[in-house]
């Protein structure tokens, strides 16, 4: 209980800190994570990365699904929840930073899924065309790209690398969420 109030004390001061940045108001359900959580591939030995994992709900999902602790990068904007999450899981790989520089944070490292709870809302139409050019190079051909959003209407592909082959409204997330499933082509 206590790691939960922690997490609830660190989420409520990183909005009234950076608002925008967090993009919601409240943390993801653990429904909603886990509906992201059934897209963790079982076909690949290669690390699935995280972005946007904030205080780590979705991160206990893909855990509590199978994943590898090893084989789980994230990316987390905040320096402060970065460094909440390297506490809590240890053996993942944990980098502070933007993830439209993803290639470079990652170095050249493939990754076998791309979980997003980035608030795509927020961004220009710039920086999520940058996002999507960034995830199409670290993510294998043929994997997916798990985004959620509170605009439960959208549902396109977010460019022609991508395809969208899934999505599901879970209702029981503050507020209602969709979970989209893009695979990238090739």
């Amino acid at each position: 209980m206590i790691a939960k109030a922690n997490s609830l004390k660190l989420f409520l001061s990183e909005i009234a800190r950076a608002p925008r940045q967090m993009g919601t108001v409240w943390p993801s359900s653990p429904a909603l994570a886990e509906a992201m959580a059934r897209w963790l591939p079982t076909d690949s030995n290669e690390p699935v990365l995280e972005l946007g994992p904030g205080t780590g709900i979705v991160t206990e999902k893909l855990l509590a699904a199978g994943l590898p602790e090893e084989r789980l990068i994230a990316v987390e904007k905040s320096e402060r929840m970065a460094g909440y999450l390297q506490r809590r899981f240890p053996r993942a790989k944990i980098f502070q930073g933007d993830a439209l520089q993803l290639s470079q944070l990652l170095g050249g490292q493939k990754v076998a899924g791309v979980f997003s709870s980035l608030p795509l809302k927020v961004f220009t139409p710039q920086e999520a065309d940058q996002l999507t050019r960034e995830i199409e190079c670290v993510l294998l051909p043929g994997h997916n790209w798990v985004q959620y959003s509170y605009q439960i209407v959208n549902g396109h592909a977010p460019s022609q690398a991508f395809h969208a082959t899934d999505s599901e409204i879970v209702w029981q997330n503050l507020p209602p969420a969709k979970v989209s499933v893009y695979q990238r082509a090739g």
